[in-house]
């Protein structure tokens, strides 16, 4: 028989702190950035982060989409811990940390730390997973949801310590609020230290939203990371949901 075939397999993508962008993807040959694996990466496919802290001041934004049955996943590697810290930001603005617009992720494992704004921003992205990844010492909430965002899960995920100075008064754990759409789901959550509130669902000029709250901790909010009071502007709230 003449002629050949060729199969083609769902690539994992591969980032280490000390890879290149140069690189081919691989695990022998990581690329830096998880915005370069980003890049490259289709429906389907997985990148893999290794463990480490990656030094960061800007915003990683996923804004591309898998499918029902061909989802996109960013997780850290088995047994390592990756640690994106957005320390190096100035405070506020669009400063965030991860933002993601896009839909059918599955993100699982991340340190997200220090951003100038929140650590994490679902805006406008449905039917994606949150899960195991810890959100604190960012600048405005551990995690945010907007925009029409629906149909997400947050999964076992810790946001503490997140603190908005000068007032306070905004950095909550977790922030289905504002504009966000409906059918959001935590799961086994926690929200402890951070200076406005535990969760923080308010709605302006949506009633019809559901959230799902279920096997949830929220604990000692309105507080500073030292324990001290934040102030005036801090509400403290364990769970504050509706308009």
């Amino acid at each position: 028989m003449s002629g050949s075939s060729a199969v083609a397999f769902a690539q994992p993508w591969y980032v280490s702190a000390t890879g290149s962008d140069s690189n081919t993807g691989t695990m022998a040959s990581p690329y830096k950035t998880i915005e370069k694996a980003v890049s490259v990466v289709k429906a389907g496919e997985t990148i893999y982060v290794r463990g480490g802290t990656y030094s960061l001041n800007a915003v990683i934004t996923l804004g591309k989409s898998g499918t029902a049955g061909a989802g996109i996943s960013l997780l850290a590697y088995p047994g390592e811990k990756p640690v994106l810290d957005f320390s190096g930001q100035t405070l506020g603005g669009s400063n965030r940390g991860v933002v993601l617009t896009g839909s059918w992720w599955h993100i699982t494992g991340l340190d997200i730390t220090g951003a100038g704004d929140n650590g994490m921003l679902i805006t406008g992205g449905t039917n994606s997973t949150v899960e195991l990844c810890n959100l604190y010492r960012n600048r405005d909430s551990g995690m945010q949801l907007d925009n029409g965002a629906s149909d997400n899960t947050i999964l076992n995920c810790d946001s503490y310590f997140n603190a908005d100075p000068p007032d306070y008064g905004d950095a909550d754990g977790f922030a289905p609020k504002l504009t966000v759409g409906s059918g959001n789901k935590f799961t086994g959550c926690r929200a402890w230290l951070n200076s406005d509130d535990g969760w923080d669902g308010y709605l302006r000029g949506a009633n019809d939203v559901s959230t799902t709250l279920e096997h949830c901790w929220a604990f000692r909010n309105g507080y500073l990371e030292d324990g001290t009071d934040a102030g005036a502007n801090a509400n403290g709230n364990g769970f504050k949901m509706g308009g």
